[in-house]
């Protein structure tokens, strides 16, 4: 089930309508992800503080070579940034131009500048009003339909979610 967890973000993003997105394997990407922003998994108490060092490092580079052969495919431009609220069941965000309640597409979002590699993800859009600057807030709710790539997703979201609460905690400390 979808977390209820929200966190805000400004990222790159793109809306693809009617047309499913050639491309990415999301649970690799959010799999690479999470070695970048954590500690080495494969913990075992005898293991030395130089032989952890190396099985992350071992970890991060199986999995980026992975990536890299992927991106050396891939060219262009990363879209524009904007606000965006993201959960595990669905997204919120501003686009310059209008689109269509019940419309339903690919959400494309580039979570980290390491990784210039889009997270797809088929999503419906829910809700579609007009701004008064003339842009649009769109909500939009995620159509995964693949239980390991839900459980990713939320993983990556809660875990961005402590991170927003630690920098909000500590916020003052460098003041």
């Amino acid at each position: 089930m979808p977390t209820h967890i929200k966190i805000h973000a400004d990222l790159p993003l793109a809306w693809y309508s009617d047309e499913p997105q050639a491309g990415s394997d999301g649970i690799l990407l959010l799999r690479v992800l999470a070695l970048l922003e954590a500690a080495p998994p494969n913990y075992n108490e005898d293991d030395s503080v130089e032989t952890l060092r190396w099985q992350g490092l071992e970890a991060r580079v199986d999995l980026c070579m992975m990536l890299l052969g992927q991106l050396l495919l891939r060219d262009g431009l990363l879209p524009d940034v904007c606000p965006v609220e993201l959960s595990g069941e669905g997204a919120s965000w501003t686009s310059p131009g209008k689109l269509s309640s019940g419309q339903h597409g690919t959400l494309a979002l580039y979570l980290s500048p390491r990784i210039p590699q889009p997270l797809l993800l088929p999503a419906s859009l829910t809700d579609v009003q007009q701004k008064d600057d003339g842009s649009w807030l769109v909500q939009a709710r995620f159509e995964l339909g693949d239980l390991e790539l839900q459980d990713w997703l939320d993983k990556t979201i809660f875990r961005r979610h402590r991170r927003e609460i630690f920098e909000r905690k500590h916020a003052h400390d460098d003041e």
